[in-house]
């Protein structure tokens, strides 16, 4: 039996403002040699260098017998990936007060209708306004100037009328995913907005655990938080008489998947959305790859798969975890879209969150020597 002998995809990214990051791949050479060859000419790993014909005759024959045991070809070709959309669901504890954040919402339509925030989809997870808490957005291009009844204007906006509880507010997003399930697009890059007066009371890793086998393009996941960041004696900002503390497992997870920490009762719009704007408006490594066909006279073997990215200061190995469950239980991970028969990558939550932070890096999969596990 031939089996796919090592595959490279390479993944180069360098942002400046709003550049787009390359894949550059290779095909035939050893790992770590340094050369290639694409349709366009052969060059080597560093853009610009030429490589002569005398040079070519080094690489590899991809026959089987001709590979030492565990030395791996790569094959590569030449792609671009662009800024992908942006799909945002913020979700707002109805004890959050409505008259003290109506500017934010309001300020947060217009980043979208100044194209601050190009090619986004907004879900909106709250109730309507009653009783002093709830969420209308008047402003367009999300509200449509109908509030306080309502603001619903898909696709761009998507509001879910759903009074949100602080001690559940969780478990009510996964609840009520089939009511905004259409909304999310495959290729968007995710982000979840949390509002809450109270911390989570779901296990954050349970919760990510369970939204990814809802949807997997939420491997693809940031999360900000505007919550208390201890006890809010003097907070303005809930209802009176709602209890205020900390909300320790809501910083810990923005902070987790690279997002944005804001007081709620002591917060800077201004500082809120410019950095959100910064995450949401950020070019970065993808979290899914597709699995590329094997070379002739080879078939893949998906015991044979490894992982590695550069993040400026050298090359990490990611460990192969079964399923998107068990990504809870490592602290990098990826795994098959399809254990049975697979067809894509997927990079667990914790190192998509990673991917997000690097403005400069390189992934490499390399298929053909045998797979290291997580942990």
């Amino acid at each position: 039996m031939k089996y796919w002998s090592l595959v490279v995809v390479s993944v180069a990214l360098a942002v400046a403002g709003a550049a787009a990051c390359t894949i550059d791949q290779d095909v035939g050479s050893l790992t770590g040699a340094g050369s290639s060859s694409t349709s366009g000419g052969t060059t080597s790993g560093d853009p610009g260098e030429t490589v002569s014909e005398e040079t070519r005759s080094d690489k590899l024959d991809l026959a089987t017998m001709d590979l030492p045991g565990e030395e791996c070809a790569s094959v590569m070709q030449t792609t671009t990936i662009e800024e992908r959309p942006a799909d945002i669901v913020v979700v707002v504890d109805h004890a959050v007060s409505n008259a003290q954040h109506a500017a934010t919402f309001e300020n947060f339509s217009l980043l979208i209708a100044n194209e601050d925030i190009e090619d986004a989809q907004v879900v909106m997870l709250a109730g309507y306004p009653s009783g002093g808490g709830g969420v209308c957005i008047q402003q367009p291009p999300l509200g449509t100037g109908q509030c306080p009844l309502d603001d619903d204007n898909p696709p761009t906006y998507l509001h879910v009328d759903e009074q949100i509880q602080a001690s559940t507010l969780l478990s009510q997003v996964l609840e009520s995913y089939p009511q905004w399930a259409s909304s999310m697009r495959p290729q968007a890059w995710k982000h979840i907005w949390v509002m809450s007066s109270a911390d989570a009371t779901m296990p954050t890793a349970q919760f990510l655990a369970e939204l990814l086998a809802l949807d997997e393009g939420f491997a693809q996941l940031t999360v900000h938080a505007m919550v208390p960041n201890g006890p809010g004696g003097g907070c303005t900002s809930v209802l009176p008489g709602t209890p205020v503390g900390p909300a320790d497992a809501y910083i810990d997870l923005a902070a987790s998947t690279g997002g944005v920490f804001e007081p709620l009762c002591d917060y800077n719009v201004k500082t809120l959305f410019e950095s959100l704007l910064e995450r949401i408006q950020s070019t970065a490594l993808s979290c899914s790859y597709e699995i590329p066909p094997p070379p002739p006279g080879h078939v893949f073997d998906q015991d044979r798969v490894n992982v590695d990215y550069d993040d400026g200061t050298g090359f990490n190995t990611v460990g192969y975890v079964p399923s998107a469950a068990d990504c809870s239980m490592v602290g990098e991970g990826w795994y098959y879209d399809d254990e049975a028969a697979p067809t894509t990558i997927l990079m667990c939550p914790a190192t998509c969150a990673r991917f997000s932070q690097l403005q400069q890096a390189s992934i490499d999969i390399r298929f053909g020597c045998a797979t290291v596990p997580a942990g």
